[in-house]
């Protein structure tokens, strides 16, 4: 697996949900401030819960766009134990697979890089700290649907210094 390609794949990723949060603003603001959003009576709050939307999605917006900031900075580990910037494959025995990013932002971001599911894990998570300090073979506890079972890092991928 290329991490240049991970890194790029992960860029796209965080990049499409800031152009997801921008339209999303833009239609909030196009509803708050189309006509007919001008209140009829003293009841009629359409107008106002659109600008109260139009406010939520400017503070999404502006999340994202730190995320972005963040992961264009972020930098992977080159640590034999797991760390914030780690990149792990992480597998069970009932075939659920996936590559792990620890990283502070965008827990539970989701994204495919060759057939493979990539999820974004924070440190703050229980299964972010029950990796945190592990090396490649260990075991962890997860839960699937509330039943606990158990992981296994199968590698975990360093950066090259």
């Amino acid at each position: 697996m290329s991490l240049d390609l991970l890194f790029e794949r992960l860029l796209n990723y965080i990049a499409g949900r800031v152009a997801i949060a921008a339209d999303a603003v833009s239609q909030a603001k196009e509803a708050a401030t189309s006509i007919e959003s001008v209140a009829e009576t003293k009841w009629d709050t359409f107008g106002l819960e659109n600008s109260y939307l139009a406010h939520g999605q400017a503070m999404r917006l502006a999340e994202c766009e730190e995320d972005l900031a963040y992961f264009r900075k972020f930098s992977f580990s080159d640590s034999e134990l797991v760390e914030t910037g780690s990149i792990l494959l992480l597998s069970r025995r009932d075939g659920w697979r996936r590559i792990i990013i620890i990283a502070d932002r965008c827990g539970g971001g989701e994204f495919e890089l060759e057939d493979v599911k990539v999820l974004i894990v924070t440190p703050k998570t229980p299964l972010g700290m029950s990796l945190l300090s592990k090396e490649e073979g260990d075991d962890i506890p997860m839960k699937n649907h509330g039943v606990e079972v158990e992981a296994e890092i199968e590698r975990i991928f360093m950066a090259q210094v």
